[in-house]
């Protein structure tokens, strides 16, 4: 998956068809090797996830829509714009899914990693 740096901010496939992602801001942790990522994500309507993982935790705020998401064996849960989830790093995320299936689902991720290494990994 390729991202775009901060002051280029275009928009990317990533994921599955019709998933756009967006770098809006990669900072530099000062006395660190990893760098704050935020990145504008937008899934299609009705647009479901593959099964993947994330290396390190982060936060998602969504932005516009509904998210569904479940990590393991949890039950899914509803999130809703405005509100916050934290992406896990120690359980595969076993649903990410935009609610609606008729307009697109728009949220922000927000995470610290390598540069070049990417936030989303196959299971």
């Amino acid at each position: 998956m390729s991202e775009s740096s901060g002051g280029q901010a275009s928009a990317q496939q990533a994921g599955f068809v019709g998933v756009t992602r967006k770098v809006l801001e990669r900072l530099a942790l000062p006395g660190d090797q990893r760098e704050l990522v935020v990145v504008e994500v937008t899934y299609p309507p009705g647009g479901v996830a593959p099964l993947h993982r994330h290396p390190v935790g982060g936060v998602i705020f969504i932005v516009e829509g509904v998210a569904e998401s479940a990590y393991g064996d949890d039950e899914p849960r509803q999130y809703r714009a405005g509100e916050t989830l934290q992406d896990r790093s120690d359980s595969p995320h076993t649903l990410f899914r935009n609610c609606d299936p008729e307009r697109p689902l728009r949220f922000l991720t927000i995470y610290a990693l390598e540069p070049g290494r990417s936030y989303t990994t196959d299971p």
